[in-house]
């Protein structure tokens, strides 16, 4: 018994540490966005050396093309493009997405809206193994927090 308590513990730990680095990460990239003098880029990227952490995708070619779809943009763009204009969350697991770099990862992503207008998009890349359970509503809150700040006259997010 004390062992299972242990290793609940560990696992939550590891969960709270992976949430607190993405909060870290959304909140990164809106402070980027949201900087008036700073050079608008069409999309942030941060925390994509963690994706060096999952055994599944840290083989030196899939690491390669993921690296070469974030520098190239054309790709990632394109995608974020067709999730700006559906709403929730979206969820593209492996060749979903239509592009061979991301087909060993899952995509959860989740838009954001200034005055009722999407102008963004936040998602999450990992191995199609994630933990969705978590992820889901992590992205989709983040999505909904980043939103609420973008509008100053809405109090709280909506669930």
């Amino acid at each position: 018994m004390q062992a299972v308590r242990e290793a609940v513990l560990k696992e939550l730990k590891e969960d709270q540490q992976r949430m607190n680095q993405g909060m870290m990460d959304a909140i990164k990239i809106a402070q980027l966005a949201l900087e008036p003098n700073g050079k608008k880029e069409d999309y942030v990227l941060a925390g994509e050396t963690n994706l060096m952490g999952f055994s599944e995708l840290a083989g030196r070619d899939n690491l390669k093309k993921l690296f070469e779809a974030f520098s190239q943009k054309q790709s990632v763009l394109h995608l974020l493009d067709h999730c700006m204009k559906a709403e929730g969350v979206q969820i593209f697991i492996g060749e979903e997405s239509g592009y061979q770099a991301f087909d060993q990862c899952s995509l959860v992503t989740s838009s954001y809206s200034i005055s009722d207008e999407v102008v963004g998009v936040l998602g999450v890349i990992g191995p199609t193994r994630m933990a969705y359970e978590k992820i889901i509503p992590f992205v989709d809150i983040t999505a909904k927090l980043l939103g609420a700040a973008l509008n100053p006259k809405t109090a709280t997010p909506s669930s």
